[in-house]
């Protein structure tokens, strides 16, 4: 029997400013600039990527402020010191539903907010708002269909890299939370396949971790492996959407970060599926440490993004999202207000049903895109 869903106010007002901030991102700012992606220039599609990323920057820094200042959860750092604005691969272990929120503090930190990535369900490319946004955003969308994703994922990356697109990737190898039913799952495999079973990590999917290294081996200069654990609202509750709709928000949540150069993984696909086989059992011993002892899992060590640069970040995103929605008020109280508000949802519906504003952007401009394929060509001699 299901639980009922506790509510708080707290909790709503938190929700409701993401919800309300990813509307006006989605319907007021970047619907306007999807024409862009239609028209057959270099200059155009560019100008398209690098609004719906500063975009999405100021929405995930507004999300920061509101995880870390509204919700009060003290975000601790350890592991090696890094340096700012790297672009890496980040690979992390997946604990909740939500643990992605948790990488925009982290990559807001390291200064990689504006070229982050994440791979993330399929599903969540339907939702509103939410999922339109991130559709412009250009993020890694996986149905679950190894035959299917991993093409998916090289014209994506692919698409960044031939483009010299910023690129940092946010990787969840284990591809789903560590629920009950996903434990059993993952121990049922470790029967199978003679391995160790896990009580704090599940078997990662190393297929996709392989094909993302090999992918963004030239552009990206390191691996960060972070492993995240949580100091829970109530120990031993895992954080989710529903706790944080009833402000039962993690007291704090721990990232230990250790930086790999890139050049020093091994070329080998069945080496690198290793490694990150590897790296999950030390992520297993390091998660029993820390929810059987301390509870941390070393000493602090400082962002690479200093305190001052934090608050000036979050300063100035509130200014962009105070200016956005007083103007998109004062348009709702007009009658083409409501009428544009309501015609780009119904644009939104329709590019979400034809793939997404991403897959429209690859069928327009990736390698195997329309517009690439008749500037191949050339004029017909």
């Amino acid at each position: 029997r299901r639980e009922m869903v506790k509510v708080s106010a707290h909790g709503v007002v938190f929700i409701l400013v993401l919800l309300w901030s990813a509307l006006i991102g989605s319907i007021a700012l970047i619907s306007p600039s999807l024409i862009l992606l239609f028209l057959p220039f270099e200059a155009t599609r560019r100008v398209y990527r690098m609004w719906t990323g500063f975009v999405a920057q100021q929405w995930f820094t507004i999300a920061t402020f509101l995880l870390e200042r509204w919700c009060k959860v003290r975000i601790v750092l350890s592991g090696d010191e890094l340096p700012k604005g790297e672009e890496a691969l980040v690979v992390c272990n997946h604990r909740t539903r939500i643990d992605w929120m948790f990488m925009w503090c982290l990559c807001l930190r390291l200064g990689i907010l504006d070229t982050m990535k994440i791979v993330l369900k399929d599903s969540l490319k339907s939702w509103p708002a939410f999922g339109w946004a991130m559709q412009s955003f250009m993020f890694v969308f996986l149905a679950r269909d190894k035959s299917k994703d991993l093409q998916h994922m090289e014209d994506v990356l692919s698409y960044h890299t031939s483009n010299h697109h910023p690129l940092s990737l946010v990787l969840f190898p284990e591809g789903t939370d560590l629920s009950p039913t996903n434990m059993e799952r993952s121990n049922a495999y470790a029967a199978q396949n003679k391995l160790p079973k896990y009580k704090y990590v599940l078997h990662p999917k190393v297929v996709g971790w392989s094909r993302s290294v090999a992918l963004l081996r030239d552009t990206c200069t390191a691996v960060y492996e972070v492993t995240i654990a949580y100091h829970d609202f109530e120990e031993g509750k895992r954080t989710s959407e529903a706790s944080l709709l009833a402000a039962r928000y993690p007291k704090e949540v721990h990232l230990h970060v250790q930086r790999h150069k890139m050049a020093l993984l091994p070329e080998a696909p069945a080496e690198l599926e290793q490694w990150c086989r590897r790296s999950f059992q030390l992520r297993e011993k390091r998660l029993q440490q820390f929810y059987t002892g301390p509870r941390k899992f070393g000493p602090e060590v400082p962002a690479p993004l200093s305190q001052e640069e934090l608050e000036r970040a979050w300063r100035n995103c509130l200014l962009f999202w105070l200016a956005g929605s007083v103007v998109s008020g004062l348009a709702l109280l007009l009658l083409v207000g409501w009428a544009w508000t309501l015609t780009a949802a119904l644009v939104w519906v329709i590019l979400t049903r034809l793939g997404g504003a991403d897959a429209i952007e690859l069928r327009m401009h990736g390698e195997q895109g329309l517009y690439r394929t008749l500037l191949n060509k050339g004029p017909a001699e």
